[in-house]
């Protein structure tokens, strides 16, 4: 390994250094791409780098949107800065295009892997992991529960990273279509990366919807957060609003308290965000064509008294989505004709950013790195995909690509008809 320094100590050196620096250490020497390529020291290095957050001026934000001009999806990284300034030093090629129908759901971001759905505009049961920085990916395999063995049904992912056990997990859960609605409780089952496969959970499952197709999860404390409502006759709609929570290490389900004001709000105008170390809850004037959101934080994470009304935004232009937070307080949102701006609350101001996609395809979260799928994953070379997994051919996307704001909104259309008509059941 080395002549002159311990074994032990190198790798306590090396579990400390970027993921990007490692690829490159590999060609040293035999001893060092054999220590890095070890499932021993990805193991330590994946758990080291979760650990290591970076703080400013050092951290970095990762942004997806949909290019309509080159009719895929594109990938920058952005300094969390007053200019938000592109990050040139590493690029990352999306290789997947022509596997969705214009863009795929990213269901999260943890550790340097982001979880991809390909849900959007229509239900497959495509998803997969995949680390941008060594262009490696899994292709998760069938869940249990699918249309076939279920009949009609919504499901709602969840992706994080387990510290506990040091491992990748993705939480399912897929609600049946009875008669009056969706059935309760839910099916749910777990993939965690580590076993490679999807197994049911021991827990009990509470009897909560959360609401399909609009939501978001927000990943906090080793948690996945949803919005979601359960059954309530003392409420006046016969609902109450709160938080499902799904513990990625314990495998267990919590409920948070929303604060009084967003009991009886429609669920589909709420979503979750990840705010600092606790949750943020979005409360949107209503979901198509909105133009104003107030933003909700729980100060303290668990403390149900410690809900504030942090921001209302309110923009005559129209907004798209909220998106995340920067650095010195200013909010990250889409704009009706999906250019990515920040927001001053306190001014009112906005800036454009000079990204333009659609208002949906936008997403923003902190950027990380890690070794994870250097051994489990395969590799993906960009614009060469599996045809085995695309239901349809490039051409015919790149035929459609000129359609995909409507069909934004027409999806859109759809599930608000069709999820009011249910929530007034």
């Amino acid at each position: 390994m080395c002549d002159h320094i311990p074994e032990e100590v190198l790798i306590h050196i090396l579990t400390k250094v970027p993921a990007k620096s490692l690829l490159r250490f590999r060609s040293v020497s035999k001893s060092w791409k054999s220590l890095i390529t070890s499932p021993y020291f990805i193991s330590l290095h994946t758990h080291q780098s979760f650990l290591s957050k970076p703080s400013p001026p050092d951290d970095k934000m990762l942004v997806r949107h949909y290019s309509k001009a080159k009719k895929t999806e594109l990938y920058t990284i952005h300094h969390n800065n007053e200019d938000f300034t592109v990050e040139n030093e590493t690029k990352i090629c999306f290789p997947f295009r022509g596997l969705s129908r214009y863009y795929f759901r990213i269901v999260g971001f943890s550790n340097g892997l982001l979880c991809l759905s390909d849900d959007v505009f229509g239900y497959t049961n495509l998803v997969m992991l995949w680390n941008p920085l060594i262009r490696r990916k899994i292709t998760l395999p069938l869940p249990k529960s699918i249309f076939n063995k279920l009949g009609p049904y919504m499901f709602v992912l969840g992706f994080g990273f387990d510290v506990k056990n040091n491992d990748f997990k993705v939480v399912r859960i897929a609600y049946v279509q009875g008669i009056n609605g969706y059935n309760l409780p839910p099916k749910v089952e777990i993939f965690a990366l580590n076993l490679g496969t999807w197994s049911g959970i021991d827990a009990d499952v509470p009897e909560n919807w959360v609401i399909e197709y609009f939501w978001t999860q927000a990943f906090v404390k080793g948690k996945v957060h949803w919005v979601a409502c359960k059954m309530n006759m003392d409420r006046e709609n016969g609902k109450e609003n709160l938080i499902m929570v799904f513990d990625l290490s314990d495998e267990v389900f919590e409920e948070l308290l929303l604060p009084n004001a967003l009991l009886d709000e429609s669920p589909i105008n709420l979503c979750t965000l990840e705010y600092k170390d606790s949750v943020a809850v979005l409360d949107y004037d209503r979901r198509l064509w909105s133009g104003s959101c107030c933003i909700w934080l729980m100060k303290d994470y668990g403390d149900f008294k410690s809900w504030s009304k942090m921001y209302s935004v309110n923009l005559d232009a129209g907004m798209g989505m909220v998106l995340s937070f920067t650095n010195d307080g200013n909010l990250l949102l889409t704009v009706r004709n999906g250019e990515l701006v920040t927001y001053d609350p306190r001014t009112r101001e906005t800036k454009n950013l000079g990204v333009l996609g659609t208002k949906d395809s936008s997403f923003v979260d902190r950027y990380s790195e890690s070794l994870a799928l250097l051994i489990e994953g395969e590799q993906v070379l960009v614009g060469v995909p599996n045809a085995a997994e695309s239901d349809s051919s490039e051409e015919e996307n790149e035929a459609e690509d000129g359609g995909v704001e409507k069909n934004e909104l027409w999806m859109q259309s759809i599930m608000i008809q069709y999820l009011t008509a249910f929530l007034k059941r």
